[in-house]
């Protein structure tokens, strides 16, 4: 595990609001020199706490507006193998092991019903997936695409 220190946290979550800020404006956001910004990004990076920048897209205006959460279910011996192949689905966007009633929990994401029976259909074909159960998802109230990340002094207020 990597030690995040207080300026750390507020980088990051001032990068998960605007990945597209500059050093210089977080700098007086924050108070934190941008120098200090600059070294800290860098270091995020190569420590891989920082993936990727990447842009935030609502899935409707591009048309993907198609949810599935789809239960799987492998046997042991392929539960792996399993996985990988969903992960090599374009439209499968999550891909999770799971200690629920399913080995496999996976999002998808279409743009219409008869994808999404093609995505299904692929799955139920692979070897080593036993069987699915498929939920579509008719409202989204909550959708995060960052991480709830707290300062030591936020921790302390609520403490």
């Amino acid at each position: 595990m990597t030690y995040l220190d207080e300026e750390d946290l507020i980088i990051l979550r001032e990068f998960q609001e605007d990945g597209r800020i500059s050093y210089a404006e977080l700098s007086r956001k924050t108070g934190i020199p941008d120098s200090t910004i600059h070294d800290k990004t860098r270091k995020l990076i190569s420590k891989g706490v920082i993936k990727k920048f990447a842009a935030i897209i609502d899935q409707e205006k591009v048309g993907l507006n198609m949810v599935a959460i789809i239960g799987v279910e492998t046997g042991a011996k392929l539960y792996k193998k399993v996985a990988s192949e969903l992960s090599e689905i374009r439209k499968v966007v999550e891909v999770y092991g799971t200690t629920a009633e399913f080995d496999l929990m996976i999002k998808v994401r279409t743009s219409t019903r008869d994808d999404l029976s093609l995505i299904l259909n692929q799955i139920r074909r692979m070897d080593g997936v036993d069987d699915i159960y498929v939920s579509s998802i008719l409202e989204t109230f909550k959708e995060e695409h960052t991480l709830p990340l707290r300062t030591c002094a936020e921790d302390k207020k609520i403490a």
